[in-house]
């Protein structure tokens, strides 16, 4: 059983989610007015599901708010499916999309994906490649002992990477590892998150992630 927030302005869609999830046994918090909140109403949660569309704080700026103080996976719920919409929650820290309206089974096919990924996670363990370290209980990077400042995303590429070192994926393979939305449109953000997480290690000085043309990346 997990502990599931889902926030979203609509009673309807809130009552559906809640009967949905609780047919796999999770327990799940509504919130329909997210916008007056303190940050710790959104605390202790195993998943968030967020709504993109609410009237007293749209769900890119709650998202912003809160991502810092929460590690748990974060899904957006819209019926907004622009590719610029979709890039920009991610490179804000958003895990996934669930498009409105959805069914019962994706809903729940979505949530369950996100949970198992979670529990997969060594949360103990440290990764150590010479100055680079990987601490998967912080979920931080660090080179020389300073943090380098990677999105959630950003960082769940690098892990996914370090824990596979020396393996080469192709950027699908990221995209399905970091992601699991069933889309080719938003591939190529896993580009972009590459290109902006290699550009801040090379700014501490090193370069872990190598390219390796026509196929894809891997951790050096």
């Amino acid at each position: 059983m997990a502990k599931i927030l889902a926030v979203d302005d609509e009673i309807r869609i809130l009552r559906l989610i809640k009967n949905a999830l609780k047919l796999n046994g999770h327990e799940v918090t509504l919130i329909d007015t997210p916008g007056s909140l303190p940050i710790s109403a959104f605390s202790g949660y195993d998943l968030i599901l967020l709504d993109v569309m609410m009237p007293d704080i749209n769900g890119f700026d709650l998202l912003e708010k809160i991502r810092d103080s929460q590690s748990c996976p974060i899904l957006f719920l819209t019926a907004k499916t622009g590719e610029d919409n979709l890039v920009r929650g991610l490179m804000q820290g958003a895990d996934d999309y669930i498009n409105k309206p959805f069914g019962v089974k994706e809903l729940n096919a979505r949530v369950e994906a996100h949970l198992r990924r979670e529990s997969r996670k060594e949360k103990t363990k440290q990764l150590r490649y010479g100055s680079i370290i990987v601490d998967m209980d912080k979920r931080q990077i660090q080179v020389e002992g300073q943090i380098v400042e990677l999105t959630k995303s950003q960082y769940n590429i690098c892990e996914f990477l370090a824990r596979n070192s020396g393996k080469v994926f192709t950027k699908e393979q990221i995209y399905e590892e970091v992601y699991s939305i069933d889309s080719d449109s938003l591939i190529s953000t896993v580009t972009e998150h590459i290109r902006v997480a290699r550009k801040k290690l090379k700014e501490m000085g090193c370069e872990p992630i190598e390219t390796v043309w026509g196929v894809g990346y891997m951790w050096k």
